[in-house]
């Protein structure tokens, strides 16, 4: 239970961090949107337009500038480099994940200190500062911020054009150690609708120099309506009619309502556009909430995944530290923590107990005619047959290169002598073949367990009868 909890906790950390950076981002790019479309509104003569645009880019670009600052700022990368770039195969592992976990079209690394041009495929280059294409990297330690964004040949992909996100890596101590970052395809930024100033209901109209209205769409208000009087714009009409051009605010009922205005000489009145500020908001509000909500989902995508790889990769890690390789049997790790745990139970939940203890006759012999191959086989075979042969409740590992442990439950001496012999018999039969000039047979050392035995004397004493079998003449079975 303890491990299922930990492994969730992990899971919900990953998701409330990725839940605050999707928040913070999007929150973010909609204040700093909001900000671009009120200026974009005030300083263009299609502001929305402008504004489009600027949030296309900014859209393209915040988030792979956020990535790339986390990759500057995780231990496991400073450490790697610190420590020496000894792992290849790490670097290229951690900038694949990056790269799949984000959906981007390339990660790097490059070391300040051995000038290696790390990608996810292991290492593209050297840089140097004597090549043109690489300036980017020599520059990087003096330029001011801690991010650059370049726009430059992927030579890691066929030389497609792409915007680099290019970022400083530092040790802990603030020293520069090399650069990392991602690479995004470059994309046409869509046409804007023709008729785009039609969907913000754009209030235009003329005044003259004394403020009276003298064309609008209202054709009621020609001349017979002052702006000086009219309410909300009056708070400002003064400012306007005193100059040639600019931007104000002002408010109408509930609406905040920015005006650009212009004095056209020819005419000798001003030109005013009105926007309300809501009506230009709208959109940024309706993808803020479904950036939201795309962001949930993505959120809750990554957390079963996550969830779901963590689950597989512990596992997988609790496998490895506890199976031997060559054979699936426990290893001498694993099987000293059940030693020591069947040893401490003894009396209560196992009545009697017995170590056995044998090693392959002649294995050196096998791997000096047939080869180490043949020797392996030879070890594999034998666990297996070993291990078919157990009781349920017995454990049985590899001790170590042709020797093998195994705990007999409830088993007295002779009993576990009884079974050893059985396994004995069926591996001569097995393996052995007829025409074989070398027997291969196993030598068993059988102890059972005593009251103060530890597991180093009921060890040591098992060992002592293996040492007597062998020197009996192998093949054969002491207890």
């Amino acid at each position: 239970m303890p491990r299922f909890a930990s492994r969730w906790k992990l899971v919900l950390i990953l998701g409330a961090i990725l839940i605050a950076g999707f928040v913070g981002v999007n929150l973010a790019n909609y204040l700093v949107s909001s900000q671009s479309v009120r200026s974009a509104l005030i300083n263009n003569e299609l502001p929305l337009t402008s504004n489009n645009i600027y949030s296309e880019i900014q859209a393209s670009l915040l988030r792979p500038i956020y990535i790339s600052s986390l990759m500057a700022n995780d231990t496991f990368l400073k450490d790697w480099v610190i420590e020496g770039e000894n792992d290849l195969d790490k670097i290229t592992r951690y900038l694949t994940e990056i790269q799949k976990k984000y959906q981007v079209a390339s990660t790097f690394l490059v070391s300040a200190k051995t000038l290696r041009y790390y990608h996810t495929k292991g290492i593209l280059k050297t840089v140097s500062p004597n090549v043109p294409k690489d300036s980017w990297f020599f520059t990087m330690k003096s330029h001011e911020g801690n991010y650059r964004v370049d726009v430059d040949a992927n030579e890691a992909n066929r030389n497609q054009l792409t915007i680099f996100v290019n970022h400083k890596l530092h040790d802990f101590d603030g020293n520069f150690i090399g650069v990392t970052g991602l690479g995004l395809d470059v994309v046409n930024v869509a046409a804007m609708i023709d008729r785009y100033t039609e969907n913000y209901q754009r209030n235009i109209y003329f005044v003259d120099r004394q403020g009276f209205i003298k064309s609008h769409h209202d054709e009621s208000m020609i001349d017979t309506v002052n702006i000086l009087k009219m309410p909300g714009v009056d708070s400002v009409a003064k400012e306007l009619l005193a100059g040639d051009n600019g931007f104000l605010i002002y408010h109408r009922d509930r609406d905040t309502i920015l005006l650009s205005y212009r004095f056209i000489p020819e005419l000798n009145w001003f030109l005013l556009v009105e926007q309300p500020e809501d009506v230009a908001l709208e959109p940024l509000r309706r993808a803020l909430f479904f950036n939201l909500l795309i962001s949930a989902a993505i959120t809750l995508l990554v957390m079963l995944i996550s969830g779901f790889t963590v689950h597989r990769f512990q596992n997988h890690l609790e496998n490895m530290a506890r199976t031997d390789k060559l054979t699936g049997l426990f290893n001498r790790q694993y099987f000293d923590v059940l030693f020591a745990h069947v040893l401490s139970n003894v009396g209560r939940h196992t009545q009697q107990l017995s170590l056995a203890l044998f090693d392959i006759d002649y294995l050196k012999q096998v791997n000096d005619r047939e080869g180490h191959l043949s020797g392996d086989q030879l070890i594999q075979s034998i666990a297996l047959l070993a291990r078919e042969h157990i009781r349920k409740n017995d454990v049985i590992a590899r001790w170590g290169g042709d020797e093998f442990a195994i705990l007999f439950q409830n088993c007295d001496a002779k009993t576990a002598v009884q079974l050893m012999d059985k396994i004995r018999q069926r591996i001569l039969a097995t393996i052995n073949q007829e025409g074989d000039t070398l027997c291969k047979s196993i030598s068993v050392g059988v102890a059972e367990f005593v009251t103060e035995d530890t597991c180093e004397t009921l060890l040591s004493r098992a060992d002592a009868q293996l040492y007597e079998a062998k020197r009996k003449g192998r093949n054969r079975v002491e207890g």
